[in-house]
């Protein structure tokens, strides 16, 4: 095939030793771009006019092929097309953008296995099925899961693990799934992650579980069950495990021992089906028709050899095959009801493999590569198992590494998610916390012992996923020490986090002296009954203000100084709470000093405190209310010369 100046015959090659050598290059007095911008993918813009150009001047196929994709695409309105850039992709495809009059059209260029085209940049991909039950989907679920037993090293090959305390034996057609109280055998078991949603799927309770033991009708399950058990049989799998029948629901000793063992049920299944497409138990995990069409058509095209092919075009799915997860989890990047779902997030991160089931494509993701229904290549990911890898690094070499920052965006992602019951805050997380957890680490109500005074330094924030209705509030009985962000409902951010502070360093006086948390229930890492944190440091005293014109800003006219309270986040945003109480005395503890940074302003220098109270459980103990941050000046001059060196307890 000739070279040819418009489109470089989409070699990619070409695309790079153009990039290296200039950034732009003009063809003939249009504006035709090659480059290769940091972190992305060589690609070319090539102008309608070019285009027509490539096919009249030289017959160049690659420019009759994208002139014909477009005809295809854009039909009658192939006028109003400008300019296309191609682009690389992850998933071995050809991305294809469309500069029109109203904006931008993207699609994606692939061709089949068995019937490669001449341009390497244009690879295979597969249709999507019009219906996730079909056994095509069943076949390429079980591929992926050899696949991983056989060939992932990074991946556990234990297939038979003891078995949960409760599953359901899914029988066959022609038997009735019933609830097996196992003996801790040996076996291969499934996990299913759902949404409740507003409909309470069928339960197990202390009236009922004999009689789940028998049998349960499956015609009278929800969908989502029904479906689930169905994919548990066809994966020639014996088990499943479902929450809301596994667990006896009315009883609070079955649910807290249950919940504490979550751990070993996600990360010992030997696959988790994740019903990302239901927004409750009653939509199921099949969903099929337009929803899953992508394609647009096919163009011919010269093949390899004396053989003809085709290149096939589509809109660009929404998947992230060949993206970033965190901890293994896809559910965001198919906007799936289960990613705003709090138990979800350690759901999905404890499991290791995961069949997703979305409104688009089934995926795949386990400790090794995430994969697509609709893209053959698969990509590393990041799972938990990198977590626990770090925190023994630091301990053997003496390294600060990041593990801290991944368990605090951890919370951050978590807080960001909705819970049927607040009171699960806690227990949510506990799977996770315990699978990271290094024997000598101390689990203080959601921080680490390690990690503390730095992880002090948190605020509550309004939820982007949901501003108008979460706000942050103390729970009715006690849950938390107010020093932990577990002790307030609704999202938290930490301040130290990369990207918000700079050249952080702790206040040399201020000490740890002692830290304890005594859980309320059988679970460690659950709420707590009572807590306490002994620090000594530098206490500078001031007084609590009230606005009563005061609108949805919490940060202003909080305290007698700085003036007007700037740079204070109380911790609730609940206005009837009472939070500041008008001439209350108020105390800054000195935590830290560093710039701030971030989106939106410049570094600025200066030092970070919690603001603490008289603690309303015992007048010889402190509780905090908020977070400040104050400029340097303002230390430097008059907190400095109120502050007192003293030991003090933090409830």
């Amino acid at each position: 095939m000739a070279p040819c100046k418009y489109c470089m015959n989409l070699d990619i090659p070409s695309f790079e030793a153009v990039a290296r050598s200039r950034k732009q290059r003009t063809y003939n007095g249009s504006h035709t771009g090659i480059a290769k911008p940091e972190g992305l993918k060589p690609h070319i813009n090539i102008t309608i006019q070019e285009l027509a150009q490539g096919v009249a001047a030289t017959g160049c196929e690659t420019c009759i092929m994208l002139r014909n994709v477009l005809a295809l695409v854009f039909g009658d309105a192939l006028e109003s097309v400008s300019e296309i850039e191609c682009m690389g992709s992850a998933r071995n495809t050809l991305k294809v953008t469309a500069s029109t009059k109203e904006g931008f059209t993207d699609f994606e260029l692939y061709t089949h296995i068995d019937s490669p085209s001449p341009w390497p940049i244009i690879g295979a991909a597969r249709g999507v099925s019009l219906d996730s039950s079909s056994d095509e989907c069943i076949d390429l679920a079980s591929s992926w899961i050899r696949e991983c037993i056989d060939n992932h090293r990074n991946c556990h090959h234990i297939e038979c693990t003891p078995l949960p305390t409760r599953v359901i034996d899914v029988g066959s057609d022609n038997v009735e799934p019933r609830l097996y109280v196992s003996k801790q055998e040996k076996a291969k078991y499934i996990t299913l992650s759902h949404c409740w949603g507003g409909k309470i799927p069928i339960t197990t309770t202390l009236a009922t579980v004999e009689e789940r033991q028998r049998e349960i009708k499956f015609w009278e399950l929800p969908k989502t069950f029904r479906d689930a058990i169905s994919i548990t049989r066809k994966l020639n799998i014996q088990y499943i495990w479902i929450d809301s029948l596994c667990i006896i629901q009315d009883s609070e000793d079955d649910w807290t021992r249950e919940a504490a063992s979550m751990a070993g049920v996600y990360r010992n299944g030997f696959v988790c089906i994740a019903a990302d497409g239901a927004v409750d138990s009653s939509e199921g995990c099949f969903i099929g028709g337009l929803r899953r069409n992508f394609d647009i058509g096919y163009v011919e095209c010269p093949g390899t050899g004396e053989r003809t092919s085709a290149v096939y075009i589509r809109e660009k799915p929404n998947t992230m095959a060949g993206g970033f997860a965190h901890f293994g989890h896809l559910s965001e990047y198919y906007g799936s009801k289960l990613d705003t779902r709090g138990w979800v997030l350690q759901e999905q991160a404890l499991s290791l493999r995961t069949l997703h089931y979305t409104v688009s494509e089934l995926a795949w993701d386990c400790a090794t590569h995430i994969r697509c229904e609709c893209a053959i290549p698969p990509e590393k990911v990041e799972t938990l198992e990198n977590i626990m890898q770090l925190r023994a690094c630091k301990r053997m070499m003496g390294l600060e590494l990041q593990e801290y920052s991944r368990w605090t965006n951890l919370v951050e992602l978590f807080t960001q998610r909705s819970l049927t019951y607040e009171t699960d805050r806690l227990h949510a997380l506990s799977g996770i916390a315990s699978s990271i957890r290094w024997p000598s680490d101390k689990f203080l109500a959601g921080l680490w012992d390690e990690e503390l005074p730095v992880s002090l330094l948190w605020r509550t924030r309004s939820n982007p996923r949901d501003r108008a209705t979460l706000v942050s509030r103390r729970y009715k009985n006690y849950y938390a020490p107010t020093w932990s962000w577990a002790s307030v409902t609704g999202p938290v951010e930490f301040i130290t986090l990369p990207g918000r502070a700079h050249n952080f360093k702790l206040i040399p006086d201020l000490v740890i002296v002692e830290a304890n948390c005594v859980a309320s229930s059988a679970n460690p890492f659950g709420p707590v009954k009572s807590a306490y944190l002994k620090i000594s440091g530098s206490l500078i005293p001031l007084t609590g203000r009230t606005n009563p014109q005061e609108d949805v800003d919490n940060s202003t006219n909080r305290l007698s100084k700085p003036p007007h309270g700037r740079g204070f986040d109380c911790d609730v945003s609940d206005k009837g709470a009472n939070e500041i109480v008008e001439g209350e005395p108020l105390w800054l503890l000195l935590i830290a000093h560093g710039e701030r940074c971030g989106p939106g302003f410049s570094r600025l220098e200066g030092y970070h405190y919690l603001v603490l109270r008289e603690s309303r459980l015992d007048p010889d103990s402190y509780e905090r209310v908020g977070c400040l941050w104050g400029s340097g000046e303002l230390w430097e001059g008059e907190f400095s010369q109120g502050a007192q060196k003293q030991t003090m307890t933090l409830l």
